[in-house]
């Protein structure tokens, strides 16, 4: 303690000397209690880490610091329609789904781990006569209808793709409870209606691709809608028949 505040604390009133303590700053010696210096230190600190972090993706900071709103680092990607601002088929601004699905020909963009957009070209009947030179099994055709569906698919990664199946992850579905029909394997080969066998090749950024696959679909249950992705990766496309 220095001269001056042994000469104060004589001298003063008990609530003056205390407002001139206070004053001194720097040059008070007393120890401050570590309990409080602790606590109210933690609380702006945190306070304003989280008022960083919610003005880095647009939220805001909430009580006890913690950040709340905004988008994330990694903000899941959602299925969205490509120039059409209205949704599927039935109109709305819902999400695109079994419940407002995109017309048949109408382009969607995924956005999930392999950016594209996507446009069903064709659905087209087939016969049995027309898919034996993919020598499938009895068993594999036995009741089935193939039909031969032909999708263009455009690179919106950014980056060149290098032999991307993209109807691997196409599928036919008989009513919007199935879980879909997943392209028939054919094993590289071709045929006039349908060039399953035809290898991808490098498709650049921007650039658009048509591939074909066949479908095998039980009888008397025609295809009602056309899906694309996975739920794995983010909500898939889904689009109408007829």
């Amino acid at each position: 303690m220095t001269n001056t505040q042994k000469v104060l604390r004589a001298g003063l009133p008990v609530a003056a000397l205390a407002m001139l303590l206070t004053a001194c700053g720097p040059d008070n010696a007393d120890p401050a209690d570590p309990a409080a210096a602790g606590a109210g230190g933690a609380g702006t600190t945190a306070t304003a880490a989280a008022s960083s972090a919610a003005a880095a993706t647009g939220g805001t900071a909430g009580t006890g610091g913690a950040a709340t709103g905004g988008t994330g680092a990694n903000p899941a990607p959602t299925a969205t329609t490509s120039g059409n601002p209205i949704g599927g088929a039935s109109g709305g601004s819902g999400k695109v789904g079994f419940a407002n699905p995109l017309a048949l020909t109408a382009t969607g963009s995924y956005q999930g781990k392999t950016k594209a957009d996507v446009t069903p070209v064709s659905v087209v009947k087939g016969t049995a006569a027309e898919i034996a030179p993919f020598n499938f099994k009895p068993a594999e055709v036995e009741g089935k209808t193939p039909y031969y569906v032909t999708v263009s698919f455009t690179n919106r990664t950014g980056a060149p793709l290098t032999d991307e199946y993209f109807m691997m992850r196409f599928k036919v579905n008989t009513d919007a409870k199935a879980s879909g029909i997943l392209p028939a394997p054919v094993v590289m080969k071709s045929i006039p209606q349908c060039d399953a066998g035809k290898k991808p090749g490098t498709l650049p950024d921007g650039q658009a691709q048509q591939q074909c696959a066949v479908y095998l679909v039980p009888n008397g249950t025609p295809p009602q809608f056309l899906t694309f992705g996975s739920v794995l990766d983010t909500e898939p496309l889904v689009w109408k028949v007829g």
